[in-house]
C-alpha cells in the first residue's frame, strides 16, 4: 500500500516506527522480537535506514522485505546517494520494486566521516534528484525528510523549507521530519511550508528515549536544540536507564498530545529498535 493514501485516507492519526538494521544475527533477531511487541499499538508502516555509505543498503532491503511478507505491515526503505552511482541506485530500486516494495524515503545521506558530503563520478548531489530517481519509476510513494529546526548545511530556515519544495516539486508525496524536542519549531516549520505553498502532509517524528546521554549526542550531532528544563532533567539522568526511559516517555508525551490537539496527520516514532517507550507512550495518549 502506499503510505501517502494512508495520510489522505485514514480516519485515525497514522502512526509509524523507524528502525535502524542491525548488524549483527542476534540484532536482527532481537528486532523481529520488538516487530511483534509493537503490533499491539497497530502501526500503519514500519521505516528502516540505510546505514552511512549505504552499509547497510542489503540488510535494509532484507528487513523491509520481511516486514511486509511475514509481519503483514507496510514498509518503506530509507535510500541515500551516498557512495553510490545513479546507475547502482536505479539497480537498486528496481530490485525494491521487483520485491513488492511500493514506498522509499528519498534521502542525500550525510558523509560518512562526518564531513563534507561530495558526490562520487556518477552519483547524485541532492536529495531531490533521488527523488526524481525514485519517481522515475511510477511505482513508489516517495517520503522525504523535513527539518523543523533548519538542516545544518542551510544558512536559514528559509532556504530549508525552499529546499523541501524542491524535494516536493521533484515528486515526492509527504514529508517525515528530524526529532526535535520543542513544538513550536514543528508548528513555525509548517506554517512556513504552507506560505510558500506546500500542501504534502507533514509528519512530526519524535524520540521516546531510554538514554539520555545518548539522545544528547544525536542532539548535538543534529544541531537539535534541547529545551533548558529538559536539557537539566536529562543531565540529572545521566546513565541511570530507568531514570532516562521515565524522562523520555514523559517528554514524548507531551509532545505527542500537543500535537494529536493541533490535528497532525500522523506520528513517526524513531524506536531506536527498542520497542518499550513508544507502546508506552502511545497507551498513556489512548487512557
Amino acid at each position: 500500500m502506499h503510505i501517502s493514501e494512508l495520510y489522505h485516507e485514514s480516519k485515525k492519526h497514522v502512526i509509524s516506527c523507524e528502525f535502524f538494521a542491525p548488524k549483527t544475527e542476534e540484532g536482527l533477531l532481537n528486532l523481529y522480537k520488538v516487530f511483534n511487541r509493537l503490533k499491539q499499538i497497530s502501526p500503519a508502516f514500519y521505516s528502516v535506514t540505510y546505514g552511512a555509505g549505504g552499509g547497510t543498503a542489503q540488510p535494509t532491503m532484507d528487513i523491509v522485505c520481511k516486514i511486509q511478507d511475514d509481519f503483514g505491515i507496510t514498509a518503506m526503505p530509507h535510500l541515500t546517494c551516498v557512495g553510490h552511482t545513479a546507475e547502482y541506485l536505479s539497480n537498486y530500486i528496481n530490485d525494491l520494486k521487483g520485491r513488492g516494495i511500493e514506498n522509499i524515503l528519498a534521502l542525500r545521506g550525510d558523509a560518512p566521516d562526518g564531513g563534507k558530503f561530495n558526490p562520487i563520478p556518477g552519483g547524485l548531489k541532492y536529495a531531490s534528484e533521488v527523488v526524481k530517481l525514485v519517481d522515475g519509476f511510477d511505482h513508489f510513494s516517495i517520503g522525504v525528510a523535513g527539518h523543523p529546526e533548519g538542516h545544518p548545511e542551510s544558512t536559514s530556515l528559509e532556504e530549508d523549507v525552499q529546499n523541501l519544495k524542491n524535494k516536493l516539486d521533484a515528486g515526492a508525496d509527504f514529508v517525515i521530519t528530524q526529532f526535535y524536542f520543542d513544538n513550536q519549531y514543528f508548528f513555525d516549520f509548517v506554517e512556513l511550508a504552507r506560505k510558500i505553498g506546500i500542501d504534502k502532509p507533514i509528519i512530526p517524528g519524535i524520540i521516546p528515549f531510554v538514554s539520555a546521554e545518548h539522545v544528547m549526542r544525536f542532539a548535538k550531532m543534529n544541531h537539535t536544540n534541547i529545551p533548558e528544563p529538559l536539557l537539566a532533567q536529562m543531565i540529572d539522568a545521566g546513565g541511570d536507564k530507568k531514570k532516562s526511559t521515565k524522562l523520555g516517555i514523559r517528554q514524548a508525551v507531551g509532545q505527542c498530545r500537543e500535537l494529536l490537539d493541533a490535528g497532525v496527520p500522523g506520528i513517526h516514532f524513531f524506536t531506536l529498535n527498542n520497542s518499550i517507550p513508544t507502546i508506552n507512550v502511545i497507551g498513556q495518549l489512548n487512557t
